[in-house]
């Protein structure tokens, strides 16, 4: 304690009392440094619980942003119906190839036009900001013929990527038609060297090409293909009576229902090259899905549920000019029934759909501002004047 002249005691600090001097930078205007929490080098990828994916350093920057598997499928699922196994099999295998760089990823999904093989890759992509081109097999031929060959696919993907190199090597490739080149159905004798040119993307090697910003230069580039995710599509017509003649069942009998096809099995890597496919290609496939095929109620629950359905598309373009549709929902079932003759997956349900509103837009275009009201019958599927505007 110390007395002060005006008779005042003021306490005085010991020495281990004493506040702590700031560290001051000597240099003029240097702020005091503050200790910051060092960061951890290792991020989870996706996932929650044991089992996380760790990963560091830069590759880490672009994948962190990916959102959890399970709310791709979730979303994937609001607008691809009768798929839902498959559908997590996709994500799956793009998801594995993302996060385990050591495992490369080429998958074949088998399925009869319309099943929703194309757009299911779509879907999952487009959610995850990947990269990705999709090309028609059958305008592919062997190098050195007239038509494209396999470095025109690394260029689609590229400029899809605007010309990020490092986006288009962590891009998707989807090769559609691919059952076109082998076998029965191959329509040029090239048609299995097409397949072998392919093997230097699906085996992840680095190939030459020219600059994307100077496609004539003379000197190439290195593109590496490791992280490409190769996915092929096809229908395979007839490669169930191959699967079914190894198994030794009836080659006439028709899979009605799931627990039948889990039956007869899944199709193996020997039935697709008794089907025509090169040995050294289909080896190098490390996934096979079998897409499920769309039943009357898949196609009626794609018109009434799915987001991408064309009805509710019509149905929302008419609630924004003020017009109220009024109908069955057996209507459905009838359109679904009008499109399932044809055999055509979900495909033909756009052409039915755009049939049935086809009068109908007409005269609303016509008329703007009149109606209010939209009534439709169920007969309007097969005569499209079935209709009532108020």
């Amino acid at each position: 304690m110390a007395k002060m002249k005006n008779g005042n005691v003021r306490r005085i600090k010991s020495v281990d009392e004493a506040e702590p001097k700031k560290a001051v930078d000597t240099k003029k205007g240097a702020k005091p440094k503050t200790k910051t929490k060092p960061k951890s080098e290792n991020v989870t990828v996706f996932g929650s619980g044991r089992g996380n994916i760790q990963e560091s350093g830069k590759n880490h920057q672009i994948r962190k942003k990916f959102p959890k598997i399970q709310n791709v499928e979730k979303t994937v699922l609001q607008s691809i119906i009768g798929q839902d196994r498959q559908v997590r099999q996709i994500i799956t295998a793009i998801y594995r190839a993302i996060n385990f760089k050591s495992i490369k990823s080429n998958v074949l999904i088998i399925g009869s036009s319309g099943t929703g093989k194309t757009e299911t890759i779509r879907q999952v992509a487009k959610r995850l900001h990947i990269p990705y081109t999709i090309e028609d097999a059958t305008k592919y031929t062997k190098e050195g013929y007239y038509g494209a060959d396999v470095n025109d696919m690394i260029y689609n993907l590229i400029e899809n990527a605007k010309k990020d190199m490092e986006k288009a090597q962590n891009g998707i490739i989807i090769i559609d038609e691919i059952d076109k080149k082998a076998g029965h159905e191959a329509h040029d004798v090239s048609g299995s060297e097409v397949l072998k040119s392919l093997l230097k993307i699906i085996e992840g090697t680095t190939i030459k090409i020219p600059s994307p910003d100077d496609p004539f230069a003379e000197e190439l580039i290195d593109f590496d293909t490791k992280n490409i995710i190769i996915i092929f599509l096809g229908a395979f017509s007839g490669l169930d009576k191959i699967r079914d003649k190894r198994l030794n069942t009836n080659p006439l009998g028709f899979v009605t229902n799931n627990q039948e096809k889990k039956e007869k099995g899944k199709f193996l890597k020997q039935d697709l090259v008794e089907y025509g496919m090169p040995e050294e290609f289909v080896g190098r496939i490390d996934t096979i899905i079998e897409m499920n095929k769309l039943t009357k109620q898949d196609l009626a629950s794609i018109l009434r549920r799915s987001k991408l359905s064309i009805f509710r598309r019509y149905q929302s373009e008419l609630r924004g000019k003020g017009i109220t549709l009024s109908y069955c929902d057996k209507l459905f079932d009838c359109i679904a029934e009008e499109s399932l003759a044809l055999d055509t997956g979900a495909r033909e349900l756009s052409n039915t759909v755009n049939y049935i509103f086809e009068n109908i837009m007409y005269d609303i275009l016509a008329n703007p501002g009149k109606y209010s009201k939209c009534t439709l019958e169920l007969d309007i599927v097969h005569d499209n004047t079935r209709y009532e505007l108020f």
